[in-house]
């Protein structure tokens, strides 16, 4: 009777589990959209690429000079929405509805979770562009 009684409290305490992990997963991946917006409009360029994967010493001011060309060409950007976040284990997705120059776009960006911080795979952000 106490072993049924564990597996039916298992069985209800699991799921809430999942469903906090991803909430969380999801409050982590707008964090740093809205911190890499943040930093783009501030135009603070090294704090942006603390929001990307893939930097390197040999990247870093090839990104960083594209960053702040495509900020002096575009203007700030606002995010307008954040949905449809999939996340699954170190991994996610998210459809992100931005507007730049009065034109909305949506583009489905890719993360990845590098010592607890969400960031954006650096490769899908300059392919969507």
């Amino acid at each position: 009777m106490k072993k049924l009684v564990l597996v039916i409290a298992l069985l209800l305490v699991i799921p809430v589990m999942l469903v906090g992990c991803s909430e969380s997963a999801s409050a982590g991946v707008k964090s740093s959209i809205n911190g890499f917006v943040a930093a783009y409009n501030a135009e603070d360029y090294d704090k942006c690429t603390d929001y990307l994967l893939g930097i390197t010493d040999a990247t870093e001011d090839t990104v960083k000079a594209t960053l702040k060309l495509a900020r002096e060409f575009g203007g700030e950007v606002e995010v307008t929405s954040i949905e449809d976040i999939d996340a699954n284990g170190d991994s996610a997705t998210a459809k992100v509805t931005v507007k730049v120059q009065g034109q909305t776009q949506t583009n489905t960006a890719s993360f990845t979770k590098v010592d607890g911080k969400w960031k954006f795979d650096l490769g899908d952000l300059l392919s969507a562009g």
